[in-house]
């Protein structure tokens, strides 16, 4: 096939996450909390998906993510093109046909995230005791909150592999 249409469901999926998660972090700005649930989006393309249409999907995914949060733009694509090569060349070793092992990997990359996030963003205030307080609040509420989010994510994923007839096997392990 010339373009995997599972490619552009994971798209969709990311977009609407991404949406609802901006609604969550509008109606928490009053308590200055803010969530980070970006890890779940990388981790069925890079486990499901060739690697031309992985990278085609990882890639608009960065980008819509650069557009609608606040970040220099490139930033969250290229943590996006980086992460994801991470997994899409140690896919071998995971199980992606049940939830475990990539709510560890979403988890993983959630955290990387959020570090990276907070170094490059924030290196000035890194030193700051109620900065890192509010840091790690905002960890442990992205966390558990990703412990919620991320097996309706991935399940939601795979209804629409069903719903749409795809194959929902992974594909061309090295």
């Amino acid at each position: 096939m010339i373009f995997d249409l599972r490619a552009i469901l994971l798209f969709g999926s990311n977009v609407t996450l991404l949406y609802v998660t901006l609604i969550v972090n509008s109606a928490l700005s009053i308590w200055s909390i803010y969530l980070l649930l970006l890890g779940p989006m990388i981790v069925f393309p890079a486990l499901y998906l060739r690697h031309r249409h992985y990278l085609i999907c990882t890639l608009c995914t960065g980008l819509w993510c650069d557009a609608a949060l606040p970040s220099p733009y490139g930033f969250f694509t290229i943590l996006f093109l980086i992460t994801g090569a991470c997994i899409f060349q140690l896919r071998i070793r995971f199980r992606a046909e049940q939830n475990y092992h990539p709510i560890l990997l979403s988890h993983g990359v959630n955290f990387f995230f959020i570090i990276t996030v907070s170094i490059y963003l924030t290196a000035s205030h890194l030193f700051n005791v109620r900065f890192l307080i509010h840091l790690l609040v905002i960890a442990a509420i992205s966390h558990f909150m990703l412990l919620i989010v991320a097996p309706w994510f991935f399940n939601f994923q795979r209804m629409l592999f069903t719903f749409f007839h795809l194959d929902t096997d992974p594909e061309d392990y090295p």
